[in-house]
């Protein structure tokens, strides 16, 4: 794939060439004018590798949705914009490592490669993360069903702190990841477990800044939620940073940092 190294720019079409954009590359790729057709595409054997690709990347983009879906609370604020990017990634890279599946209907199976969606970064440029995986720990009961963050002694680092924050606090999030198999009947791909995208959320209490953290954070699924071997669940640990406003009143100040701190 070429792309544009110059200054020349202009708007539309060149002759044959053509060129685009993706969100967050500052690249100008080009390429050709014209190509296959949707009919060619959905039909011609020629095009059978295509279509099998297509197949699982709708699946691979469903997947990626409902895990976006799950960190609803936490997403922009907390995550770059190459953040969708890099999970599209290695959700595919997931799907290709269903070595016993058809290409085109390759199971997405998360709870197989958990280590693998603890790489996942949510934002490249947030700094702290260090701090809270040093003076952090986590548990979980073999239910899976909630989850304890025990922090020992955690004081964002003055250097770290983004402006003049007066408080900050801890958050710890569950979100529950399905895993996806292709529905041949229906003949797209479809969650395994009814509980994808189940969310919980807790908050420390506000502790002024310069003032070391210890304790524990824990937060649960609601009642009654009984997870399978095809769950996975993904959590985060972060810091947002706040402002006094009155007597029992808090205003957000900074979104500070956010991580993937383990998949279970």
């Amino acid at each position: 794939m070429a792309y544009q190294t110059g200054m020349i720019k202009y708007k539309g079409s060149f002759k044959s060439i053509r060129n685009y954009t993706n969100t967050g590359d500052p690249k100008i790729y080009a390429g050709e004018k014209g190509g296959a057709n949707r009919d060619l595409i959905m039909n011609n054997p020629a095009f059978v590798r295509t279509r099998e690709n297509m197949s699982e990347f709708k699946g691979c983009g469903m997947a990626v949705k409902a895990i976006r879906r799950g960190l609803l609370q936490l997403l922009p604020e907390h995550a770059d914009k190459l953040f969708t990017s890099r999970l599209e990634k290695l959700i595919k890279m997931i799907n290709c490592k269903d070595e016993a599946g058809v290409k085109g209907t390759r199971a997405i199976r998360i709870s197989l490669n958990k280590p693998m969606l603890k790489s996942v970064t949510l934002h490249e440029k947030r700094k702290i993360d260090y701090e809270l995986k040093r003076q952090t720990t986590s548990s979980h009961p073999d239910t899976r069903n909630e989850a304890t963050l025990t922090v020992n002694g955690l004081n964002p680092s003055p250097a770290l702190v983004p402006g003049t924050p007066q408080y900050y606090r801890l958050v710890n999030h569950l979100s529950i990841i399905s895993d996806y198999v292709y529905d041949t009947e229906g003949r797209k791909y479809i969650p395994v477990s009814p509980l994808e995208a189940r969310s919980a959320i807790a908050y420390s209490d506000y502790i002024p800044i310069n003032t070391p953290f210890s304790g524990e954070l824990k937060v649960a699924f609601k009642n009654g939620t009984v997870l399978s071997e095809t769950d996975s669940v993904l959590q985060c640990v972060g810091i947002e940073f706040y402002n006094r406003t009155g007597v029992d009143e808090y205003v957000l100040y900074s979104w500070g940092s956010m991580l993937v701190n383990d998949v279970f």
